[in-house]
């Protein structure tokens, strides 16, 4: 039978605590993308998605619902969405979706 060492239990809680901050990291990124949100937007579905995905902790559909809120009611949401979106989407190693609000900034110039 093996048994850890304290330096092995160490390592584990550790890891444990990493992902901890990123998932408080990422809550707190996309909410506060959210916020920035107008209200007449946030009675589309896309947007009520996203804030249920967020609440059930599924990142990156929450992401992905606010990339398609955008799409769908044709608005022009602001540069520092799009990079907000593009640093957490990079977080979280999301490369097409990044690139994506990418293009999307460059476009609000």
């Amino acid at each position: 039978m093996l048994i850890a060492t304290p330096l092995e239990k160490m390592n584990i809680f550790n890891f444990i605590k990493r992902g901890f901050k990123n998932d408080l990291f990422h809550e707190q990124t996309i909410r506060q993308i959210m916020a920035d949100i107008l209200e007449p937007y946030r009675s589309h579905r896309q947007f009520k998605n996203s804030v249920e995905f967020l609440e059930n902790r599924e990142w990156e559909l929450a992401l992905d619902s606010l990339i398609e809120l955008s799409d769908e009611t044709e608005h022009h949401f602001t540069k520092n969405f799009w990079m907000g979106l593009v640093g957490i989407c990079e977080k979280m190693k999301l490369n097409d979706q990044a690139e994506y609000c990418r293009m999307k900034a460059l476009m609000t110039e």
